[in-house]
This record gives structure tokens, C-alpha cells and sequence, in this order.
């Protein structure tokens, strides 16, 4: 006889919560290509996490989010806490990631419209999707700098907006 851990029926849990408050086929994890460790953690402002809603989106492929603590590593694999992957609805949606302590995040997020687990670029390095990163940023022709994204957070957590943008035009 094989036992869960509460980790993974809490995950296994909300999987089932989510296919059933969406309207998404039973193989769409699989299709939108969602790993188990990529499901977010259950929302609760009691709770010491990220809460992060992110505006203007559109259906159709994944919304990704990442969480950063590492400042020279920022949007690199090697700096990235934690990654989590849902499905892209209509309008606004919130991702919430527990955190094992206090300290100072930044959280980039974008619009993977194919689902292929990248954010496509330019020649120029600049995205071809839709994205975005905490504290809202202006657009700028350099890479991101985690300072200008950075935000501190409480016993608590924090709560983020963030403003997803569309590319700039080529």
C-alpha cells in the first residue's frame, strides 16, 4: 500500500479543484505540458507567500510565473526559486507560492501562447510574448534589473500586481 504525502495530496488535491472550476480538457496538463511541481500552492493571506495577480491576460496557453531571491542570477534558470505553470484565462488571474521565509523576491511572469515552456525572443533579446515583472517597470532596451523588480516581504508574504505587456513592436 502506497501513502501520499500531505504535499502531494494537497497538489493532487488542487489539480482536481482546478480541472474541475475549468473548462479544460482532462489531458490539458499534459498538452500545456504542466508539471506537478509547477501546480500553484492554495491562496491564504494568512499564510507566509507571494500572492501575485496578474491583469490583461488572454486565453490560450500557459501563464508562467517565476520567483527570484538571487539579484546576479535574475531571469536565469540558476537564480529562479520557484516556478509555477496554469492555464491562461481571460483577464485576471492569481498565483500564490508559500514561502519557507521572509526576504526580498522579484517575480517575472509571461504569457506562454504556445506552451512551450520558453518565452520567445527576438534577435535582440527583447520577448515576443506577452510578460511582465513585479513592481512594473517601464520597458527598457537593456535586460532587467532585479532591483528595479525587487520588493521585500513580511511574515506574511506580499501581495503583487503585475501589469502584463505586450511586446514591443519590431
Amino acid at each position: 500500500m502506497k501513502f501520499l504525502l500531505p504535499g502531494k495530496l494537497t497538489r493532487s488535491f488542487l489539480l482536481l479543484a482546478l480541472s474541475l472550476l475549468n473548462p479544460i480538457p482532462a489531458h490539458a496538463d499534459e498538452t500545456l505540458n504542466i508539471r506537478p511541481q509547477e501546480v500553484p500552492d492554495a491562496c491564504n493571506a494568512r499564510s507566509a507567500q507571494v500572492r501575485v495577480t496578474v491583469n490583461n491576460m488572454r486565453a490560450g496557453g500557459v501563464l508562467n510565473v517565476e520567483l527570484y531571491d538571487d539579484p546576479d542570477n535574475f531571469l536565469f534558470k540558476k537564480g529562479r526559486k520557484r516556478k509555477v505553470r496554469i492555464p491562461a484565462a481571460d483577464g485576471q488571474q492569481k498565483v500564490c507560492m508559500n514561502l519557507e521565509q521572509p526576504g526580498t523576491f522579484a517575480v517575472a511572469v509571461y504569457h506562454d501562447i504556445d506552451a512551450n515552456r520558453k518565452l520567445k525572443k527576438r534577435w535582440n533579446l527583447l520577448p515576443e510574448e506577452p510578460f511582465g515583472l513585479s513592481k512594473n517597470p517601464k520597458q527598457q532596451t537593456g535586460f532587467p534589473k532585479f532591483s528595479d523588480s525587487a520588493f521585500t516581504t513580511g511574515k506574511l508574504g506580499a501581495d503583487i500586481v503585475i501589469d502584463l505587456q505586450q511586446p514591443p513592436k519590431p
